[in-house]
């Protein structure tokens, strides 16, 4: 099997441009893929091949001051770049067959996915796919901090001698980080797309052609959130425990399998672009200080409710009419 580093670089548009250009295709576009890097390792992790490819957006077609002073990237190249389609059937030519994305956090395979699907184009052939930043972390600390690439270039002592935020240069460094981990049993150890999920998808993206939910209420009343199913042996989970609200419209909980024991159910709610609901749904197993901090919160949040309850309600003052012998004495 072939190991392939990618990243990617898209363009932006200003969010009133984007919000009508989302309306009139109906579905979700938050940046057009404007370059693609990849290197491809074997199985012992030698690089062998790179890819790189310029792509010309059709929406998008004004490059956004921001990106380009990030990328490096001008209107003049993007301009006479290739296609997506054509650029992205080269790229699936060139991946070939027996192989598996390894990317430096989670966004960047959900921007192709969602640029292709723009074209109509499938995106099937991009499932296999392991966050290398989730392996770093599970072979260095242990920690659960988002940390990035320039940081696990420090911590292996690799030199930066290319510019960043390139995506062939990007994919490069990604590809000798993994040479320094043990990349083939970080793969074997990997759970699922993104580190420590056992089942995670995206419920009413209505930007994706799903129905959206109308309410959070709607949302929360579905049968994947009120009566999942275990994912490793598809048995139906039970729970006791209240739903956890925290910020930024999160909800949490706790479900429990006779047969694998404690689980927690995460919603990430956000909004599609016709102000309906979807939300990132995950199933992970929870040990007892996962389980333990969720109870906390539901602790915290049982306190700042009867907190609520007890505050005296809000008077509004009104002014004080006169007697009426008085005000006739003022009309006189």
């Amino acid at each position: 099997m072939y190991y392939i580093t990618l990243d990617l670089e898209w363009n932006q548009a200003y969010a009133q441009k984007a919000l009508a250009v989302q309306k009139r295709l109906g579905c979700r576009l938050r940046g057009e893929v404007i370059q693609i890097g990849a290197v491809k390792m074997d199985k012992d992790m030698n690089i062998c091949g790179s890819y790189q490819v310029i792509v010309k957006p059709k929406h998008f077609t004004k490059l956004h001051r921001h990106v380009s002073e990030l990328t490096g990237i001008t209107q003049e190249q993007m301009d006479v770049g290739t296609p997506l389609p054509e650029a992205a059937e080269r790229f699936r030519k060139w991946c070939g067959k027996d192989f598996c994305f390894l990317t430096w956090g989670p966004d960047d395979i959900p921007m192709l996915k969602e640029n292709l699907n723009v074209h109509s184009l499938p995106g099937a052939w991009l499932d296999c796919v392991y966050d290398l930043q989730q392996i770093f972390n599970r072979q260095t600390d242990g920690s659960s901090k988002q940390r990035s690439l320039e940081y696990a270039m420090e911590y292996f002592e690799i030199p930066q001698h290319l510019p960043a935020h390139d995506a062939l240069n990007d994919a490069y460094f990604t590809a000798l980080v993994a040479q320094k981990l043990d990349t083939p049993k970080g793969v074997r150890e990997y759970t699922a797309a993104h580190g420590d999920f056992l089942e995670e998808s995206v419920i009413g993206d209505a930007d994706a052609g799903d129905d959206g939910y109308v309410t959070i209420g709607e949302l929360l009343d579905d049968e994947l959130v009120k009566s999942p199913l275990c994912p490793i042996c598809k048995a139906p989970l039970k729970s006791e425990d209240k739903l956890l609200h925290s910020k930024g419209q999160k909800y949490t909980l706790h479900y429990v399998c006779k047969q694998h024991g404690d689980m927690l159910l995460t919603l990430r709610l956000h909004r599609n672009f016709n102000d309906t609901w979807r939300a990132r749904r995950a199933v992970k197993l929870a040990d007892e200080a996962a389980i333990a901090e969720y109870r906390e919160g539901i602790a915290r949040s049982n306190i700042r409710r009867k907190t609520m309850r007890k505050r005296k309600p809000y008077k509004r003052r009104t002014a004080t009419r006169a007697p009426e012998a008085n005000r006739g004495a003022e009309q006189s």
